[in-house]
Formats: structure tokens, C-alpha cells, sequence
């Protein structure tokens, strides 16, 4: 042990005895000799660093942790926090110390009451409930760095947590969830944000996207193209979006199972962007467009029924279906509409659906022809044909945008004059098929109205007119082969006109070798054609062509024979049938055929559900056959069918007029609805109170060659006229002043109630006016 006396003028040596027993150590004497407690503190500190294991170790850290041992002078600090957060004291006396004995404690950034950040360490005293008595500060516990740094990382920690939630939340908040239903009939390919979906048609996609700044959008196209069909801006009110493409299905918002907040009812959705609300799920009453306008349609809501179907008009080309449906359900809203109203506000719908079609659809003559029938109707055909001289002006070259002028101008088909007309433009538009097409239809028009004049002007060994109009479609036909089931409707009635039927079969089995074609209007007119050509004529069978689907339909291959001519279903097959809607149609439909009377008793008893699915020519039979005989049930009839709506007013001019003198709308008609007209105008009320024939009904055959319906129900039409006409009882006027008695009274009588007798009358009323052959028997009218 040194003998040199070490200097402590801090008079440490005294607070920490057993300092000395460390000594000689020059850094410790040098630390004790400049009165520096925490300078011998950190001496200590260092040395315990590099001490072995040892008494001296255990020494050197009893010291160092003995930290009041070093305590310096130092001005009180302050201490002040808010519910737990700011600046507070940590430290407690040891459990045996005694009373005001002074222990260490740390003053300690805390928030909420936890410990986060170490400050200075101090030696105080506690009084009671006073405040504490500051002595001095002590040196650095060793453990603060550590301490801090694990504060310093778990504050980073937090920030970065609570970043990240933030960050979770914001992205949470962003997020919508989407459902996306198609009820097109082609599959969709539909963008919202940054998220792609291919929607099949009837289906359903659902997700999740992230709103931008700016509004969420929905733009959908067809898969491989680029031109957008709907760009949609869709709200962000709520958290889940519904995007209804063009409004096409028809949904729900229903309660979720055990939710009463929502409301115990559901809401129809037929916007084309919705949102749910919290405790409403979706429900899918209709994903097929087609169902969902019907049941629009048959709920009443017509304006939604348009709505639907002039959407998928819009969008889908060649969708007759749809386009059909919507005509139909505006017509029927602006029906509804007073009749005081100006023209432009009581016909809006349908003219802005007629609008539509001339601009999205110029290269479809389909289309123009349903607008310009639209447009007509409503009593704007100068208004159309004003658009397509117009678009005629802007496209000289187009030989559509001529043909379009030309069907909205006079002089109408039927006439010399048309015939003129469309050989001119044929002329100008040698290589069109419409153009050709329409001059051949013009012809055909034509010689229908004018038998007679079309073969008066031919030459002496010339074959008759309909013969040179099927001589010219027949090089025309193997050139430009019918692409849609009109035209090839249109080339068949010529040739069947000119009584060439094997051209006329050849021409429908050409155009059948397509599966894709053979649709049920196909199979219809495929029937039609080999029941006109006969057996010998008919170089396939139409049979072969029928779907599996369609073969495994017992009502719908009842209805295809009925309408082709083949054969009437029995009672037992009909009874046998599921549906009463198809038990309903199919025995009416064969009733108009072979019992008028009775067929007229059960329409006005079928409902609207039945009447719709009717072939328009047998509804116009019913329809005029009512309006002939002042029944109201005829109007109704006239609403449940697109063609009988366009139809009506010319139809029933024509039915209820004494003339019979057919105007230019009825020779637009379609063959079959004219010869329905034709039939009823003939059937006249006699004044001895039974119906007869007042013209010839031989031009039925002519005006329709496919041999229609009522073609095919002139026969028991007629019988059933001369058998009202053989039961009637005719009373014989005498003159003035003559009185009959005894067996002249007998006689008279006799003669009255002789039925044999009137049939001479009969035949000459009834029989002979028609062209038809005489009765075999007389019709049944019992079921």
C-alpha cells in the first residue's frame, strides 16, 4: 500500500468508505483528488469493465451501483405531467429503509403513463404526501443508454405502427366492394379502377377496388375491342357498388337474415349504379335481359320493361328480340299518355327509340325498316324521311343511305310507280344486294296488287310478269345468297309465286346447311315452303334440321306442326301437356283453324299470358273478327303483339270499311296480316241476321303463296257461314193486303222450315262469291 496520503477534498472517501479499499489506483487517486463524485463514478465504471471475476469485482459493482454515494449539487428540477403524459419521477425507497431516508430516482418522459424516454437521476427524500425533497444529482445509472435505446426503438417502433395502421385504415377507408352483373346476352369486359373482369353473359363478378382521386368510373366493352358501350359513373356513398351493365338484370336489395335496421322489405334496383346498404344483400331476380324485360312486362311496369330492351338495342347488333320488345313496351307507355297532348310530348318514348335506331344502326336495314314503321306510326314520317334525305346528302355514294330515302318517299310499294322507282336505283347500284333485293320486292309488290295490268302489258309469247321476276332473282340468288331469314322469306314467295318450287326448297336447304341458322321462325318457313311445294318439290326434310333441345319440347313441336300445316293435336295430347299456358295456346291456335265460333269464345277468356305467344296472323284473325262484330276485347287483342300494333289502324280501315278499298299502309303489310284482313272483310252481316261472303276469296292463295293461316282457315271460315246460313229460317215477304190461310199458310211454313231448301240461296250467297269448293260437311262447332 502507497504510503503517499490521497487527497479528497469532496470528502467522498467518508461517504464511501470502503473506496479505499480500491485505492492505489492513479486514475481513481486523480479522479478523488479533483472532488469530481461522478469523474470517480466513471473511473469505477471503466475499471469494473475489465475486472476479473473476483471480490474485488463484486466490490467495484456494489459501488458503482451505490449511485446517492456521488451526489452532487444540483438546482431542483421540475416535474409536471397531464393524465400520465409529460415529465415524471420514477423511483421508490427500498422496502427496509427507513423513514425520510433518501433514495435515488429518475425523472422519465412518460406518455399515458408509460415510461418512454430516461432523464437525470437525482437523490431525494420523501416527506409524506409532499412534494420531494431534492438533495443533489447522481451520475448516469450504466443500464440508461441501453434503456433509451430500447425507447428510442420502441417510440420508433410505435410510430412505424401506428403509421402502418394508418396506412391500413386510409387503405381500408379507399376500398369498395363491387359487384358486377351481366344480363347481356355476350360477354362483357368490364374496368373499374385498376381492377379487369371478363363478366358471361347471365353471371356475375364480384372484388374490391381503390377509389383515386378522382370519381370511380365503370367502362365496358366487348372482350377483344376497343369501343367503349357504357362508361358509368359509379357512387362511392357506400360500401358495396352494384354495377348493373345497361340496367339489364333485374335485382333486389333484400334484408340480411336477422336484420331489422334495414327494413322488412325489399327495394327493387333497376338504376344501372346502386349501393347497398348496411344489412341488405343482393338478389338476383332476373340475370338474362330477356326474362327480366318479361317480367317487367308482365308486372305492368312498362317504362322499366323499355328500358331494359332499348338497352340491349342499343348495344347488341341484330338482336331483333330486343329490339322488337322495346318498340312494344314504348308504344304501350305512350299510349298511356292523353290524347289532348301535343304529338311530340304524347309520342316521346317511341320516337326517341326510333331516333336511336336511325343513328346507331345505319348500316342495319332491319333496324331502319322497324324505325321507319315507328315513325310512321306515330305520324312522323315526313320528320323520318326529312333524316334520311339528310344522311342520303352526307353519304351520295351509300347505296343503304339511298334505299333508306327511297322506302320513306312515295310513291309506295303496290305501284307501276315504285316499280319505276327502285329499277332506277338499281340502275345507280348495280352491285348492292339490298338495292336488287328491294326493286325484286317492288315487283313482286306489285304484281300481288295488279294480276291483271302486270300480265296486260307483256308481249305475245312472253312468260307472265311474277315469272320474269323470279327469272331475274334466279342468277341474282347465286350470287348474293340470302343472309337473313326476310330476304330468303321475300326470294321464296317469289318463287313460289311463279310456281317454282323446286327453286323455292333449294334456296331454304341452302340456307339450312348452316346449324347456326336453323332457328324456330326457320323451321317455321322451312315447313311452310315443302307443305307449298308438296313432297315431290322438296329436297329435304325439315324434321332433320330440328334441335335435341327443341325435339325434347312436346308443346313446341305441337305448335311447329300446327303452323306448318302438318297436322292438329288431339285432345289427349294436349290434355297430357304440363303447362295450362301451352294447353291454352295450342287449342287455340288449332281452333281458329278448324272451329272459328269456339276459338272466339275461349280468347276472350284466356289471360294476357296466353295471347302474347300466338302467331300475329291468328291474332289478327281474332282481333278483326271482334272488331267486325263492335267487341271491345278486339282493341285489347291489338296490344299484345308488335306487328298488331303497327298493323292496326290499317287493318281495321280495311275491315270496316264497305269498300274494301285497300290504302298504301295496307299494302306495306306483311302477306299474312293482309290476308287476315281479307278473310274478315269478306264475312258481312246480311239483314236476315247470318254472316256471308260479299267478294271472292281465291286471291287468299295468290296474296299469300306460304299458304298461311288464313289461307288455311277460308275453308272452315266459309263453312261455318253457309251453315249459319242453312239453319237461319228466312221469312217471305208478301205484298200489301194479301193475307194467306189455310194450306197456304202450311205451305208457307213448310218452306221456312225446310233447311234443304235454302241451300240453292245459300250457294249463291255464301259458295260462289268465294272461289272455294262446295262443303263436304258441315263444321262442328261442340268441343
Amino acid at each position: 500500500m502507497s504510503l503517499v496520503p490521497v487527497t479528497d477534498p469532496s470528502g467522498l472517501l467518508e461517504r464511501a468508505p470502503r473506496l479505499a479499499e480500491l485505492l492505489p489506483d492513479a486514475a481513481l487517486s486523480e479522479a478523488l483528488a479533483r472532488g469530481d463524485a461522478w469523474a470517480v463514478h466513471a473511473v469505477l465504471l471503466r475499471r469494473l469493465e475489465h475486472e476479473p471475476p473476483g471480490p474485488t469485482r463484486e466490490l467495484l459493482a456494489s459501488q458503482v451501483e451505490d449511485r446517492g454515494a456521488f451526489v452532487i449539487a444540483a438546482r431542483p428540477p421540475s416535474a409536471s405531467s397531464v393524465l400520465g403524459t409529460g415529465v415524471r419521477w420514477r423511483g421508490v425507497p427500498p422496502r427496509d429503509a427507513a423513514p425520510n431516508a433518501p433514495f435515488v430516482a429518475e425523472r422519465t418522459v412518460t406518455v399515458l403513463g408509460v415510461p418512454v424516454w430516461p432523464l437525470e437521476g437525482y437523490l431525494v427524500r420523501a416527506d409524506g404526501k409532499a412534494p420531494l425533497q431534492v438533495i443533489g444529482q447522481v451520475p448516469p445509472s450504466p443500464g440508461r443508454s441501453r434503456r433509451r435505446a430500447v425507447s428510442l426503438a420502441g417510440v420508433a417502433l410505435g410510430l412505424c405502427g401506428l403509421v402502418g395502421l394508418g396506412a391500413v385504415w386510409l387503405d381500408a377507408r379507399s376500398m369498395r366492394a363491387v359487384t358486377v352483373v351481366n344480363g347481356l346476352s355476350r360477354p362483357v369486359d368490364v374496368r373499374i379502377g385498376g381492377e379487369h373482369w371478363v363478366v358471361a353473359p347471365g353471371t356475375q363478378e364480384q372484388g374490391r377496388v381503390r377509389m383515386g382521386d378522382g370519381p370511380l368510373h365503370a367502362v365496358t366493352t366487348w372482350p377483344g375491342q376497343e369501343s367503349v358501350i357504357e362508361d358509368v359513373t359509379l357512387p362511392v356513398q357506400g360500401e358495396h357498388i352494384l354495377y348493373n351493365v345497361k340496367g339489364a338484370a333485374m335485382l333486389e336489395a333484400v334484408p340480411e337474415e336477422g336484420v331489422v335496421s334495414a327494413g322488412p322489405y325489399a327495394r327493387s334496383l333497376p338504376e344501372i349504379a346502386s349501393v347497398l346498404q348496411p344489412g341488405e344483400q343482393l338478389s338476383v331476380q332476373s340475370a338474362k335481359w330477356e326474362s327480366a324485360a318479361r317480367l317487367y312486362a308482365e308486372e305492368g311496369r312498362w317504362q322499366a320493361a323499355g328500358r331494359v330492351a332499348s338497352a340491349v338495342a342499343e348495344v347488341e347488333p341484330g338482336n331483333t328480340v330486343a329490339r322488337e320488345m322495346a318498340a312494344r313496351a314504348w308504344l304501350f307507355v305512350d299510349t298511356q299518355v292523353p290524347a289532348n297532348l301535343p304529338a311530340d310530348l304524347r309520342w316521346r318514348n317511341t320516337r326517341d327509340f326510333a331516333a336511336m335506331l336511325m343513328h346507331t344502326w345505319q348500316e342495319d336495314p332491319a333496324a331502319q325498316a322497324l324505325a321507319l314503321s315507328l315513325m310512321r306510326h306515330i305520324g312522323q314520317g315526313a320528320q323520318a324521311r326529312a333524316r334520311y334525305a339528310e344522311h342520303a346528302q352526307q353519304h351520295p355514294d351509300s347505296p343503304l343511305a339511298a334505299l333508306y330515302l327511297q322506302r320513306a318517299s312515295p310513291p309506295d310499294l303496290g305501284s307501276a310507280d315504285a316499280v319505276d322507282a327502285y329499277s332506277k336505283l338499281a340502275v345507280r347500284f348495280p352491285d348492292s344486294p339490298d338495292v336488287t333485293r328491294a326493286w325484286l320486292e317492288a315487283r313482286w309488290r306489285f304484281e300481288l296488287e295488279h294480276p291483271s295490268d302486270a300480265g296486260r302489258g307483256n308481249d305475245v309469247g312472253r312468260p307472265p310478269y311474277e315469272v320474269q321476276t323470279a327469272e331475274l332473282l334466279k342468277p341474282f340468288v347465286e350470287k348474293h345468297p340470302p343472309e337473313t331469314l326476310e330476304a330468303l322469306e321475300l326470294d321464296v314467295r317469289i318463287f313460289l309465286r311463279a310456281r317454282l318450287r323446286d327453286a323455292a326448297t333449294g334456296l331454304v336447304r341452302r340456307y339450312g346447311q348452316d346449324p347456326r341458322r336453323r332457328t324456330w321462325d326457320f323451321l317455321v318457313l322451312a315447313g311452310r315452303t315443302a307443305e307449298a311445294a308438296g313432297p315431290e318439290h322438296t329436297s329435304y326434310v325439315m324434321r332433320d334440321w330440328i334441335p335435341a333441345d327443341l325435339a325434347r319440347h312436346p308443346a313446341r313441336m305441337l305448335l311447329l306442326d300446327l303452323l306448318t300445316g302438318q297436322r292438329s293435336p288431339k285432345d289427349a295430347e294436349l290434355a297430357a301437356l304440363a303447362s295450362p299456358e301451352d294447353r291454352s295456346m295450342l287449342r287455340l291456335t288449332r281452333d281458329v283453324l278448324v272451329d272459328p265460333k269456339r276459338a272466339l269464345k275461349e280468347a276472350d277468356g284466356d289471360p294476357l299470358v296466353v295471347l302474347p305467344r300466338l302467331d300475329p296472323e291468328i291474332l289478327a284473325l281474332l282481333a278483326l273478327e271482334f272488331t267486325r262484330t263492335g267487341d271491345a276485347f278486339g282493341k285489347r287483342l291489338f296490344s299484345v303483339s308488335l306487328p298488331l300494333m303497327l298493323a292496326r289502324e290499317p287493318l281495321r280501315n280495311h275491315v270496316l270499311s264497305v269498300s274494301g278499298v285497300p290504302g298504301p299502309d295496307f299494302h306495306r303489310l306483311p302477306p299474312g296480316l293482309r290476308a287476315a284482313a281479307t278473310l274478315v272483310h269478306a264475312r258481312r252481316e246480311a239483314k236476315e241476321g247470318y254472316p256471308v261472303f260479299t267478294e271472292r276469296l281465291d286471291g287468299l292463295a295468290r296474296m299469300d303463296a306460304l299458304g298461311g293461316f288464313s289461307v288455311r282457315a277460308a275453308g272452315p271460315w266459309m263453312r261455318r257461314a253457309f251453315d249459319a246460313c242453312m239453319d237461319t229460317k228466312v221469312e217471305q215477304s208478301l205484298p200489301q193486303g194479301i193475307l194467306l190461310r189455310g194450306d197456304l199458310v202450311k205451305e208457307q211454313a213448310r218452306q221456312e222450315d225446310d233447311r234443304e231448301g235454302r241451300r240453292p240461296n245459300c250457294e249463291a250467297r255464301i259458295v260462289r262469291p268465294t272461289g272455294l269448293p262446295l262443303p263436304r260437311t258441315a263444321a262442328t262447332t261442340t268441343p
